[in-house]
């Protein structure tokens, strides 16, 4: 009989231990639960203010690697139209490599541009709707203000991104008709033809690029100005500036 209650005992045990695992489980999953719903309610709309300066940043990037793909693309013109070897063949080759890689960087630049500016307008609406829910009007007010002014210095880099792209596109055509030329009599005398025309691309791309390194300062400082994590201004300082300065080094070095 002792040894049937023996066996009996860690049964019980074993029963009230699960019950009491159950109920630990319940309550961790309750207060879960809850968070989850708490942090939903309590996420503001700095969520998206993070998410349209990351896409404004990478927009800069993108624009970055425009701009590196334009200054590849007009040196290896450079090369052809100044400076051609003997063999013809590699040095258009490689202009025309370069063009090709030019268009596509341009579109995923654009297209970076777009997703930036649909997320901004959708910061901004946001904005506007939880700022109506502010009952005291000094608050109100306040954040009104200080919404225009965010808003503000977003078109200001939106609208010169526009102004730079569409200067990017006639030049990219440009460069295109020059291919074609090219292509069709890639000769010492077809290179001599259209020399004074690559000259002048080379001018205006040059200026292009300058202009395109700027931005692309802005819509990183842009960015940053929407994100609620900010990079040390030393750090944030010089990222923004490795590309105007790379850009700037290329242009020197150029005829």
């Amino acid at each position: 009989m002792l040894s049937g209650k023996n066996e009996a005992m860690p049964t019980k045990h074993l029963h009230f231990a699960d019950t009491r695992v159950l109920a630990r489980i319940a309550q961790i999953s309750t207060c879960a639960v809850a968070l989850l719903y708490f942090n939903g309610c309590a996420s503001g709309n700095y969520r998206k203010g993070d998410v349209a300066g990351e896409c404004l940043k990478t927009a800069g990037l993108k624009i970055d690697a425009e701009n590196r793909s334009i200054d590849m693309t007009v040196t290896a013109l450079d090369d052809l139209i100044n400076k051609p070897a003997p063999d013809l063949k590699p040095q258009f080759e490689r202009f025309s490599a370069s063009l090709d890689r030019l268009v596509d960087a341009s579109a995923r630049a654009e297209k970076a541009a777009q997703v930036a500016d649909k997320k901004s307008a959708e910061y901004f609406r946001n904005w506007d709707k939880e700022t109506s829910a502010i009952k005291y009007d000094a608050v109100r007010d306040q954040s009104v203000s200080r919404k225009t002014q965010v808003s503000n210095e977003f078109n200001t880099v939106n609208e010169r991104y526009r102004e730079n792209q569409a200067v990017i596109d006639p030049l990219i055509s440009y460069l295109q008709d020059i291919r074609t030329a090219l292509s069709t009599d890639l000769t010492t005398g077809g290179i001599q033809s259209v020399k004074s025309l690559a000259d002048n691309a080379l001018q205006n791309a040059r200026k292009v690029q300058a202009a395109l390194a700027r931005l692309t300062d802005d819509l990183s400082a842009s960015g940053a100005r929407m994100s609620s994590v900010s990079l040390p201004e030393t750090e944030a300082r010089g990222r923004s500036s490795d590309a105007t300065e790379s850009t700037q080094a290329h242009a020197k070095s150029s005829p």
